[in-house]
């Protein structure tokens, strides 16, 4: 796929996607925070961008605060479907399914990981 042709609208889509494959609920905030912090560090294609950095400019973009986007993400990922996730997880990342990659930070890196694969190749 052509880059110049990837849209929000796009990124939008295969997000929701994913993360309701994965087990994760859009009624809790912190599922769409997670949501943008992947769209931020796609976008803005900083390669070595730390996921603290991504929260803060976050914070800056929907004027709240680095604590209330790190609990919201925080609660949502450990409310996760882990029975979902485990019949998705192969299909989404193409890896075997561990509970270590149930955090934040490494569920962000995933999804970046695998946009990056789908958009950018």
């Amino acid at each position: 796929m052509d880059f110049q042709k990837v849209t929000p609208k796009k990124i939008d889509m295969f997000l929701d996607n994913v993360l309701s494959r994965l087990g994760l609920n859009y009624a809790n905030s912190g599922t769409r925070y997670m949501k943008e912090l992947v769209k931020i560090a796609f976008f803005t294609n900083i390669l070595d961008i730390k996921y603290q950095d991504l929260i803060i400019l976050l914070g800056k973009q929907e004027n709240l605060t680095i604590e209330k986007i790190t609990s919201n993400i925080y609660s949502a990922v450990h409310s996760i479907n882990i029975s979902l996730a485990k019949r998705n997880f192969k299909d989404i990342f193409h890896m075997d399914f561990d509970q270590f990659f149930l955090t934040p930070k490494h569920l962000t890196i995933l999804l970046l990981n695998t946009l990056n694969r789908i958009y950018k190749n």
